[in-house]
């Protein structure tokens, strides 16, 4: 993928992910079906998800931009940077006067998937990312 193309894919994932925390919980997903989905912790899954594929992304883009040299401070800075992203949301939706809660186990939930992310794309970055 072209840099400036992984580029816009970051950011407007990185939006969109956004704007979907900030959304009621009742707008996202009708109470009807919530009812049927029946997932053990199903929203610290969501979580971990989002934050692996904000920190690939971001790594990927990153490791593109510096010619395929990936330091340890730039997934570092990375790292801080979403769990301070992390923190803010959750901050925010426990402030929020809409049917939103914060959790420090989201918070536990982002970091881990932003620590699965950091691996899998260590694994994996010199075969498919080249």
């Amino acid at each position: 993928m072209e840099r400036k193309t992984l580029l816009f894919v970051a950011v407007v994932y990185s939006c969109a992910v956004t704007a979907l925390f900030f959304l009621p919980t009742y707008l996202l997903v009708p109470n009807e079906k919530v009812s049927k989905i029946n997932i053990p912790h199903l929203d610290k899954w969501i979580h971990g998800i989002i934050f692996f594929v904000l920190i690939y992304l971001w790594q990927w883009y990153f490791y593109k931009h510096k010619k395929h040299n990936l330091s340890a401070v730039t997934i570092t800075v990375l790292l801080v940077i979403l769990m301070f992203y992390g923190i803010i949301i959750e901050v925010f939706q426990e402030l929020s006067p809409v049917a939103r809660s914060g959790d420090v186990f989201d918070l536990l939930a982002d970091l881990l998937g932003a620590l699965l992310g950091i691996l899998v794309f260590k694994i994996f970055k010199g075969k498919f990312h080249s």
